[in-house]
């Protein structure tokens, strides 16, 4: 995988950065972003710890400039979970999958990774606007089906080709 710090921070930056732009840039669809596949990418491509720091930043970020609003509560809670991303995909580094194709297990550790994220992050912000946790888990399940089916598809169809792009970029042999 990558060698340097240097190289590492680079990639961390333009990753967060990316994700970031992505989602404005996705702003009207809801639930449908790159964000947590490139946060996953991140943890692959420079370790568990990295890759969750470039979750944290990517929501500290867009949470706190968010045209949809503030919360303090939800933004940690974003924060934490898509942390959780970038964790996944440092241990996600040690499988072997080979260069193309669908990547059936990155599609179904999205699956797992954006319920567990969903289940939280709703129960969180219904507890911040004062609702019953059932309400808060109910109302969300159309977000959260968008959210879980987008991520599985981004994930499987997607995961080979950006890390197999963003190593030939950096001239890395290893991928």
């Amino acid at each position: 995988m990558l060698t340097t710090d240097t190289k590492k921070l680079s990639l961390i930056a333009i990753l967060t950065a990316t994700a970031i732009a992505t989602n404005y840039l996705l702003i009207g669809t809801i639930n449908v972003k790159f964000m947590d596949l490139i946060v996953f990418t991140s943890g692959y491509l420079t370790g568990s710890t990295l890759g969750a720091v470039t979750g944290i930043l990517v929501w500290l970020v867009y949470g706190t400039l968010n045209p949809y609003g503030f919360s303090l509560p939800v933004l940690l809670a974003t924060m934490i979970g898509e942390a959780l991303f970038g964790l996944a995909g440092g241990l996600y580094r040690g499988s072997e999958r080979g260069t193309g194709g669908v990547d059936f297990w990155a599609g179904f550790t999205a699956f797992i990774l954006t319920f567990v994220y969903d289940v939280f992050t709703n129960i969180v912000s219904g507890l911040t606007a004062g609702l019953p946790i059932s309400v808060a888990l109910v109302t969300g399940i159309p977000f959260m089906f968008a959210h879980v089916l987008s991520n599985t598809v981004f994930f499987g169809l997607g995961f080979k080709p950006l890390t197999n792009s963003i190593h030939k970029v950096l001239g890395d042999q290893n991928g």
